[in-house]
This record gives structure tokens, C-alpha cells and sequence, in this order.
């Protein structure tokens, strides 16, 4: 079971969601994880509590678990965990990073302090509690990259690059590299990425439509290479999603 929880309204410019997610499986069982441009903390109960930062993916990631599962999650918006570590994103990119192992967004007295025991409601208060006490020692974010990132949604990951730059009043050289450090993916990934979750929207949403005309909708040549880019980044067809 896959539940979505709100962060206080304080951190809504950081976080775009908490999430928690349970499932018992007799037989060994595989997800997969699709890229969506976000950089998640992840609390993993299975075996034993485990602290990871999930960087930013470029293609689907693949879980395998058996028996009873429990986990916990932090998903911050693009860019929205730069306010509260200095590390570089593109650090964690396509990697799982034990959470201690770097300057992060909590400190070793937040792992000290929580009861793992407790339900996943009172985790998520006390996780949501102290990043509340993070917000007068947060980092600016980078504006203008923030920018960068609306405008690419704005444009369901269409809008040309060089144009994005231009808007940011950043040459080509500084935009690609803040946006790396900050996003931890380049512009030009970010935005497949964009366009890749809008298309699969769209294709969830039913509308009756050939697969040529969604993939020109949604800026792809023609429907073989949303195929494409379908398979690299999850591994499926879009009939199979």
C-alpha cells in the first residue's frame, strides 16, 4: 500500500511529498521506480532501520524485497534539498548514499532521538517537526534555477534550452552547470524526464487516441522514438504502464 502525506505548509516550497509504503510478499518480488526529476530520503524498516538518499534517476530503478516491507520517504522538489545541505546533488545522481555517510539534510541526534517502533504517522510528524526547526539555518535556494525548473514543467520538457538560459540570465556554460549541481541532472535530461511523466499521464488518463498522435502531443518525432524513450527510462512499452 502506497499512501501520500502533506508536509506543513512552511515546507511546501522544499518538499513535494512524504510517502509511505507497505506490502508483504510470500515470493520475492520486483518494482521498479520511475525517474520523476526528485531527490528522495528513504527509511527502510525490512530488515533493519536504514537511512539512504536516493539521488536523482536518469533511468528506472529496480527493488527487489521478500517478506514484510515498510518504508518511509522525503520526496524534495527539484532542487528543494539544496536548502538544507550544500553538497552537490549531482553527488547522489542514479546512487543510493547512506545518509550519514555525508553532510545532510539530518544530523546522527535525529536517528538517536526517533523510536522506529512508532506508527508511520508519528514518524512522519517527527520527521516533519524537525525539518520545521531546519527552516530559520536553510540555505537560499538558487533562484534562478528554480525558475528554470517552472519553466520546464510549464513547458512539459519542450522548451528549447538556450531559451530556458536566456530567461535565467545565465550563459549556456553557468546554466548547465548550476542546474547539475542543483537538480543533479543536466537540463536537457531533466526535461525528458518532464516530458516522459507528462506523457505517462496522459496515457493513464485513457483519453482514446493512437500512439502517434499522443507522441506528437507530447513533442516526440513520431511514436518510435516515445517507444524508445519509453524502454530507457522504465523498461516497458507504453502499453505495458
Amino acid at each position: 500500500m502506497y499512501i501520500e502525506h502533506l508536509p506543513h505548509p512552511y515546507l511546501n516550497r522544499y518538499i513535494e511529498t512524504y510517502w509511505s509504503s507497505t506490502d508483504f510478499a510470500e515470493k520475492e518480488v520486483k518494482r521498479r521506480v520511475l525517474p520523476d526529476g526528485c531527490v528522495d530520503i528513504i527509511f527502510s524498516f525490512h530488515q533493519q532501520s536504514l537511512l539512504h538518499i536516493v539521488g536523482t534517476m536518469t533511468t528506472f530503478l529496480e527493488i527487489a524485497y521478500l517478506g514484510e516491507v515498510r518504508f518511509i520517504g522525503i520526496r524534495f522538489k527539484p532542487g528543494g534539498i539544496t536548502a538544507f545541505t550544500r553538497v552537490p546533488v549531482n553527488e547522489f545522481t542514479d546512487s543510493q548514499v547512506e545518509l550519514f555517510s555525508t553532510e545532510s539534510v539530518f544530523d546522527e541526534s535525529f536517528s538517536e532521538d526517533i523510536l522506529w517502533e512508532s506508527s508511520t504517522k508519528d514518524i512522519i510528524s517527527s520527521v516533519d517537526n524537525y525539518l520545521l526547526s531546519r527552516l530559520p539555518k536553510l540555505f537560499l535556494l538558487d533562484e534562478r534555477i528554480d525558475y528554470a525548473v517552472s519553466l520546464i514543467k510549464q513547458g512539459k520538457g519542450n522548451t528549447p534550452i538556450p531559451f530556458i538560459a536566456e530567461q535565467a540570465c545565465l550563459s549556456k556554460r553557468q546554466f548547465e552547470r548550476r542546474f547539475l549541481a542543483g537538480i543533479g541532472i543536466s537540463p536537457k535530461v531533466f526535461s525528458r524526464i518532464v516530458k516522459f511523466g507528462n506523457t505517462r499521464r496522459l496515457l493513464k488518463s485513457g483519453a482514446n487516441r493512437s500512439l502517434f498522435d499522443l507522441a506528437v502531443d507530447c513533442g516526440y518525432y513520431d511514436h518510435a522514438h516515445l517507444i524508445k524513450e519509453f524502454k530507457r527510462l522504465s523498461g516497458s512499452l507504453p502499453s505495458e504502464l
